[in-house]
């Protein structure tokens, strides 16, 4: 529970003073990650936790945690500096803080809690559909991506909004890396 603390603390700090609307998480499944070539490199298993805040009338701020693993697909690595093979798998967290303008309308939605595992191999699903109307002026104010292989393959791949614009750094690459096609 104590690894919880940090997340939370960091996203009131993101998201001001505002009212708490919504606490819950979710599991996911096969959710495509996507890498710098816009190619599918991986498919990510994870828990994301998010939380709302009501800044003003119609103005919110969200910030999510991400937590769990990843499985290679064949083709270009994440930094695409190498070919990866199917199955170098290894661990990731991430953060994410956006704004947004919009109805808090969530029609029976539950505002706490795990609301179960969704499996994006039959289709996404997108949480703010299901607690908000008209949002318009959504924008991720922060980002932060960390991969770390630990099994059949090597290194660590990071993305993260800086000022406004994705930066990448490292890659991810087979334990007996070949150079892309």
């Amino acid at each position: 529970m104590g690894g919880l603390l940090v997340p939370v603390v960091l996203a009131i700090s993101l998201c001001g003073s505002g009212k708490p609307v919504v606490a819950m998480s979710y599991g996911v499944q096969n959710d495509a990650d996507t890498g710098i070539q816009g190619n599918t490199w991986a498919l990510d298993t994870y828990t994301r936790s998010v939380r709302v805040w009501r800044l003003g009338r119609a103005r919110f701020c969200a910030a999510s945690t991400y937590g769990g693993t990843f499985a290679t697909v064949p083709g270009p690595s994440p930094g695409g500096k190498w070919q990866l093979p199917a199955g170098i798998r290894g661990t990731f967290k991430g953060t994410s803080t956006t704004t947004f303008h919009g109805n808090f309308d969530a029609r029976g939605a539950p505002l706490r809690g795990f609301l179960g595992v969704r499996d994006f191999a039959t289709g996404t699903w997108e949480w703010m559909n299901d607690y908000f109307t008209n949002v318009t002026q959504f924008r991720y104010t922060r980002y932060a991506f960390a991969y770390h292989a630990t099994e059949n393959g090597s290194g660590t791949f990071s993305d993260r909004l800086v000022n406004g614009k994705v930066k990448y750094t490292g890659d991810i690459k087979a334990a007996r890396p070949k150079p892309p096609r």
